[in-house]
């Protein structure tokens, strides 16, 4: 079973750290034992990072460390997705379109995940 994950849950929590203010930090431990995490920090803007951003959204098997969903946007690649058949750009809008995508992804990919589990047994 799949927990519903709304946007209401989210709060502002602000914090300073080596890379910045965090400004968004959740950690879920999904029904099944898939981790999810989404972390994002307020930074000031560079060249590397002109949004003044950045962000980890990641969607992991805690046991087998296997990334099943990956948003984030490193520098030099910037916005993208990891997936895993491999890699695609991110057209990043704004933080709240970035939490619902990354959302919207992550219960598809834990149906799969789960599908994918049940029939190999």
């Amino acid at each position: 079973m799949v927990r519903k994950i709304s946007l209401d849950n989210y709060g502002i929590v602000s914090h300073n750290n080596k890379k910045g203010i965090i400004i968004l930090h959740r950690k879920l431990v999904l029904d099944g034992g898939l981790l999810s995490e989404r972390i994002i920090w307020k930074i000031s803007p560079t060249i590397k990072y002109p949004l003044g951003l950045k962000y980890r959204l990641i969607l992991v098997n805690p046991i087998t460390g296997k990334v099943i969903l990956l948003y984030d946007n490193h520098w030099p690649k910037g916005p993208h997705i990891h997936r895993s058949e491999g890699e695609k750009a991110y057209d990043f809008k704004n933080i709240q379109k970035l939490l619902k995508d990354f959302i919207a992804e992550s219960v598809l990919e834990v149906k799969k995940y789960y599908e994918n589990k049940k029939n190999s047994y």
